[in-house]
């Protein structure tokens, strides 16, 4: 690269860097967000009482064998939900990623080109469906069709994380090189043998890796899902935050991070063995949940629940169109993605600086197999550093963003900056684990080099996994976003600012015609920020990535 080619990808990058600060300061702006809040004397008093409440979980026998039972059937939901979701997630994302193709390939003929376009159109507009929706409002609407109990919890996981998990498969099956891919076309391979040859095998670790990841996330939501009456620990946080029980708050919250870093401890040590483990993992885990879960399955196609369920349809087929309602909704739709949006990049920020110092291999035993990293008194700084923020960043994401927010609303009150803080302080450890795992995955070949020629850490971090790191943490962050404009919805729930609030009140009364309007609403801002996201991916990957 020359030097003028080099000052003008250097000016582009200032200009994204002030264009990406600029949009916080405005959307926090619109959103209504006031961080000097955080310091009011009477909401910092009543979240203190309930930290130190916290501090003193209720121990007693009976209470913790519920909270074990409780806490077993969470886990089981999650479990069952995740295989679900990985089922509708692999399928769909398949059938809506783009193939490298060549020039004169027969995939270019007209009509072939464009079956494969629909097909790829609505692959993508299922995931975006069953993604743009929370899954409290899934669960919610499952529970008032089949009734109590962990069933509705498991399709809810199921169709949502199914689109979660489509859309970041195939966002990484884009970003492969494709190259391989492009080899295998010229040999004349099918459409078959290129995916299974030319793009898993470079894709294979990360999509093992975020499925990890997402069976936490699952486990975490189907704990909180209970407060609509879908089963697990969520019945019974609702009811001790309802009656003011920390005591009690306290053990079901402890058991969620117990059981939530039991799992990352598990998920470590899976993704270093062979794929075989990881699908025992789901698999066994799926056929506990249908043994232990007591889902009447036949509920399903009974007559009440598909009359129960045609109500719910016929709302979408004559959503609520009065002017009031409609600019009462865009507004609340505005102000909930800029909530997203200022959160997922603050916590972006944040993740991205302490990433490098929970990332075991780049921190502590280095590339070398005589690397003197971490030997000697170095070895208990490190430790110092890298054990309180690994701690932190699990801690943050082991509760769910519900949990948070109820902390924040006590805090500083009802409102958009209660949701803005949760979303951050959830995103920063969601992120965080992210952009760590994608630094622990990098090609090690270039930082043997780096690290052998005595370069520092932050020459190592710079010149050797940034490089690679770039174009994942783009995709990662964007797509965090997405799942934060949802995300944000949901802290409505619990008066968290956003859309929350009216899906709540529309879920309660069974306002069908009211609920199809917002959720309609949601899922054309859902498509507009995917499409959006592919094209600003696209780009700042050609500015930052390319030229990295």
């Amino acid at each position: 690269m020359n030097v003028s080619e080099r000052i003008g990808t250097d000016r582009r990058r200032f200009v994204i860097v002030v264009a990406v600060v600029a949009s916080v300061l405005v959307t926090s702006w619109y959103a209504g967000v006031q961080p000097s809040r955080l310091g009011d004397s009477d909401g910092l008093s009543s979240v203190l009482d309930v930290l130190s409440s916290l501090f003193h979980p209720d121990l007693s026998r009976g209470f913790v064998a519920r909270i074990g039972k409780l806490a077993v059937e969470s886990l089981l939901i999650g479990a069952l939900g995740m295989f679900f979701a990985l089922c509708i997630g692999i399928v769909l994302a398949i059938a809506s990623v783009r193939l490298p193709t060549l020039p004169d390939s027969p995939d270019q003929r007209r009509w072939p080109q464009i079956a494969v376009g629909v097909m790829r159109n609505i692959a993508r507009g299922v995931l975006a469906m069953f993604r743009s929706v929370p899954e409290i409002v899934w669960a919610f609407l499952f529970v008032r069709i089949f009734g109590l109990g962990p069933g509705p919890a498991v399709l809810a996981i199921g169709i949502t994380f199914g689109g979660i998990i489509g859309k970041l498969f195939a966002e990484l099956l884009e970003a492969a090189d494709p190259e391989p891919a492009r080899a295998l076309r010229t040999a004349g391979a099918s459409w078959l043998a290129v995916f299974m040859y030319g793009m898993l095998p470079q894709v294979r670790s990360q999509w093992v890796s975020y499925a990890l990841f997402r069976l936490e996330c699952a486990i975490r939501s189907a704990s909180i899902l209970g407060v609509v009456g879908a089963g697990g620990l969520g019945s019974e946080i609702d009811l001790s935050i309802r009656y003011f029980q920390y005591d009690k708050l306290a053990t079901a919250l402890l058991a969620i991070v117990a059981y939530v870093i039991a799992l990352e401890l598990v998920s470590i040590r899976l993704r270093k063995m062979s794929g075989i483990w990881p699908a025992v993992l789901f698999g066994g885990g799926a056929f506990a949940g249908f043994l232990w879960l007591e889902i009447p399955w036949r509920e399903l196609v009974l007559a009440e629940s598909l009359a129960q369920a045609r109500v719910f349809i016929a709302g979408f087929t004559h959503p609520t169109t009065d002017g009031g309602f409609l600019a009462k909704t865009i507004g609340l739709t505005l102000i909930t993605v800029a909530m997203a949006w200022c959160s997922t990049v603050v916590a972006g920020v944040i993740a991205f600086v302490l990433a490098p110092l929970s990332a075991t291999t780049f921190t502590v035993r280095g590339y070398l197999d005589d690397s003197p990293i971490g030997r000697g008194p170095g070895r208990w700084l490190v430790a110092a550093i890298i054990v309180p923020t690994r701690l932190s960043l699990q801690i943050s994401r082991a509760l769910p963003e519900l949990v948070w927010a109820l902390l924040f609303v006590l805090w500083v009150g009802p409102g958009a900056t209660a949701g803005v803080l949760a979303l951050t302080v959830h995103s920063i450890g969601i992120l965080g684990r992210l952009y760590s795992d994608i630094l622990e995955e990098a090609e090690p070949a270039p930082l043997r080099v780096i690290e052998a020629s005595g370069a520092s850490a932050f020459a190592r971090y710079m010149y050797g996994a940034m490089p690679q790191a770039v174009p994942r943490i783009l995709a990662f962050t964007l797509f965090r976003f997405e799942v934060n404009v949802r995300a944000a919805a949901m802290v409505g729930f619990v008066g968290a600012g956003g859309l929350g609030d009216a899906l709540h009140t529309a879920l309660s009364l069974f306002h069908m015609r009211d609920l199809a309007t917002l959720l309609l609403t949601t899922l054309a801002v859902v498509l507009i920020v995917d499409a959006i996201g592919d094209r600003v991916r696209c780009r700042v990957l050609g500015a930052f990535g390319r030229h990295a």
